[in-house]
């Protein structure tokens, strides 16, 4: 409203004084005093645009100057006319400042008296060589009119911060209906909003301090908003403990404790009947609706807590593992072991399955009865004999029996891992078969099995052909089929010549890989040529970095690598990584992540972990490790060197010579 009323103001005076064609110098406005003249008390002005009216025409010194810095300034800004004018009004008011001051330099803090335009009005006084400010002084940016706002206490709760009003304050003028307008009865304040006699700062300090604090007469200094967040505002209802003086009615006492789970385990009492749990409605239920804890439940909850801490565990598995064994340890109780399927039934829905970090926990307490292991290659085997029925699936156990090592003559038993790619393989084969009628396999004659091999090429007829014979040599065996179709059927054997890979592709490998496992996984394949599986295994106590030697482990015997340069300062930097990321790893696996690392059971990294890192950077580790070999066998034609660096077998080295020198296989060159 005073803006409005300036410019009014100003407007009459401007067009009383242009119609009346007077000279504007109000002698009363800024009269000059004595040039060099002292001030013995140095006045605050308030000037206001309609003051630079009233002595528009006066002749004051650095005029002209400072008239032309502004019209120069405003020809290299592109200001308009408008800007111009304004700044030339708000500089001539502090040329008469400064004449009424006894002339001199303009000292800086004259250019609060501004009503606008400060920063403009510095800048061009600055440049005329008129204003006393101090080396490297810049004016602040500031709003028109707006002054910046300066630190104060709230007037309420006496928060500090930079409003008259907290936002909490605020919050209950705009509500001022659900208080009372008095004072306080602690603190004695007068004119302020009560709740049951307690204003809001009193109820934030009681709410923050105890009920202590109650019977005190001053409260303790706070931030306000800006400089902190006003997370105090939801404790404004504080809730005291019952019987105590200060207890009113709208404040909701502490609720009874609750009594603990009448289904407690009970140590050394074995179930009746095995049963598994379902754990959606428990699980489902908020904390506070759960049963009580014992004293022995919160010391096992602190023990876990100190263990997330310590092995440092991200917010995602912390909250579910403890909102897990909060729910264990309210339903069936610590005292007696808890069974891992309730563990793992419990956290069935949560991500990424934290039962297997709590199961770990409580077997280190003690606490777990472990569940059955089951192969998972058993299980699927399982699932692939489940999809046949009749007579073909009766015979195809017969099958998986005999290479158990069951049946009629004894022999070593067959992986279920081997029997698992078996199925897989006769899988699709089984399938048209059964869509064609076939009702059992004593049906299967020669031809249907020529005409089975004859519809696949290369290694897909291969692994057909010996899957399809070992189930039928198996059945001959138990005499469940009188004939064998596959005896005498013989497959063309595809075997691949070792090839290298273009060298753009590998140009760079080691820096395009990011991460410093990355880096020491592409190393030991493509300069140590060791296979994924081989990367997997490799224990921490085989590098030994003094020594600079990796011993790999293989069946029968151990391979030695000495370590060149590059290699062991890549080993050096993933070591000092690894103990960055998880200090407290108990892994013994030299290559771990984020997921195996804090695994107690000490894993190894999946295969698809190594494929993933070539994967990002175009290559098949694989691949590589062929290349590498490969590129030797080019440079030294000697399968006994290859043997010894790489640690392979007599006739995979002689292979990889022949490819790189086929002249020297002594067959005639096409």
């Amino acid at each position: 409203m005073r803006k409005g009323s300036d410019e009014r103001e100003w407007s009459r005076i401007a067009q009383r004084m242009r119609g009346s064609g007077q000279e504007r110098d109000d002698p009363a406005v800024c009269p000059p005093a004595v040039s060099g003249q002292m001030l013995l008390i140095k006045p605050r002005r308030t000037l206001r645009p309609t003051t630079e009216q009233r002595i528009r025409d006066r002749r004051m010194p650095d005029r002209e100057l400072v008239e032309s810095v502004v019209a120069d300034r405003a020809a290299r800004q592109g200001r308009d006319g408008f800007w111009r004018r304004r700044v030339a009004e708000m500089s001539r008011l502090l040329l008469a400042v400064r004449a009424a001051d006894g002339g001199g330099l303009i000292p800086v803090e004259a250019l609060q008296d501004l009503p606008c335009l400060r920063s403009a009005v510095g800048q061009v006084l600055q440049q005329a060589g008129l204003l006393d400010a101090p080396a490297g002084w810049t004016p602040s940016p500031t709003l028109r009119g707006v002054r910046q706002p300066r630190p104060r206490s709230c007037l309420h709760c006496q928060a500090w911060g930079f409003g008259v009003r907290c936002p909490g304050c605020r919050g209950r003028r705009d509500n001022q209906d659900n208080f009372e307008l008095g004072a306080c009865t602690r603190c004695r304040c007068e004119d302020v909003l009560l709740q049951d006699g307690l204003c809001r700062g009193c109820s934030l300090d009681i709410s923050l301090h105890g009920i202590e604090v109650r019977e005190q007469t001053w409260r303790q200094l706070m931030l306000g908003a800006p400089f902190t967040f006003n997370t105090t505002v939801r404790h404004a209802y504080v809730r005291h403990e019952p019987g105590s003086p200060a207890r009113q009615s709208h404040w909701i006492p502490p609720p009874p404790p609750r009594a603990v789970s009448e289904h407690r385990l009970a140590p050394g009492q074995e179930p009746l009947f095995a049963m598994r749990r379902d754990w959606r409605r428990v699980g489902a239920l908020p904390l506070a609706e759960l049963p009580g804890l014992t004293a022995g439940d919160d010391e096992l909850l602190a023990e876990l807590q100190a263990e997330m801490d310590r092995h440092q565990w991200s917010e995602s598995p912390r909250t579910y593992c403890l909102r897990n064994l909060r729910v264990l340890a309210a339903w069936v109780g610590t005292e007696a072991p808890i069974p891992e399927e309730d563990i793992h039934a419990l956290a069935a829905d949560a991500p990424r399955g934290p039962g297997r970090r709590l199961a770990q926990f409580l077997s280190g307490k003690g606490l777990l009865v472990p569940a059955p292991r089951q192969d998972v290659d058993r299980l699927q085997v399982e699932r692939l004999l489940a999809e046949h029925t009749g007579q073909i699936a009766d015979e195809l156990r017969v099958w998986v029996t005999v290479l158990r090592g069951g049946g009629r003559w004894q022999h070593p038993a067959t992986t279920w891992r081997a029997i698992r790619r078996y199925l897989a393989y006769l899988r699709p084969v089984l399938a048209g078969w059964s869509a064609s009628g076939i009702s059992t396999l004593r049906e299967i004659s020669r031809d249907d099995m020529r005409a089975v091999l004859d519809a696949h090429e290369g290694r897909a007829a291969e692994a057909v052909h010996v899957a399809s014979r070992s189930l039928f040599r198996a059945l001959k065996q138990e005499r469940v089929v009188f004939t064998d179709p596959t005896r005498g059927l013989t497959v063309a054997t595809v075997k691949r010549v070792p090839r290298g890979i273009p060298s753009d592709l590998l140009k760079g490998v080691i820096d395009r890989t990011p991460s410093p496992a990355g880096k020491l996984v592409v190393a030991l394949v493509a300069v140590h040529a060791l296979s994924p599986s081989e990367i997997t295994r490799l224990m921490t106590s085989s590098l030994d970095l003094p020594k600079g030697r990796l011993t790999v482990r293989r069946p029968g015997t151990r391979h030695l690598i000495y370590l060149d340069e590059i290699t062991h300062q890549l080993a050096a930097d993933w070591l000092r990584e690894r103990h960055q990321r998880w200090p407290f790893s108990s892994n013994p696996h030299l290559i771990v992540n984020q997921i195996n690392a804090m695994d107690a059971n000490g894993p190894a990294t999946s295969r698809s972990t190594i494929k993933n890192i070539f994967s990002r950077l175009g290559l098949n580790p694989q691949q590589t490790r062929i290349d590498r070999i490969f590129h030797e066998a080019q440079l030294t034609a000697d399968p006994v060197h290859l043997i010894r660096l790489f640690g392979i077998s007599e006739v995979t080295a002689v292979r990889y010579v022949h490819a790189a020198h086929p002249e020297r296989t002594g067959k005639p060159l096409r």
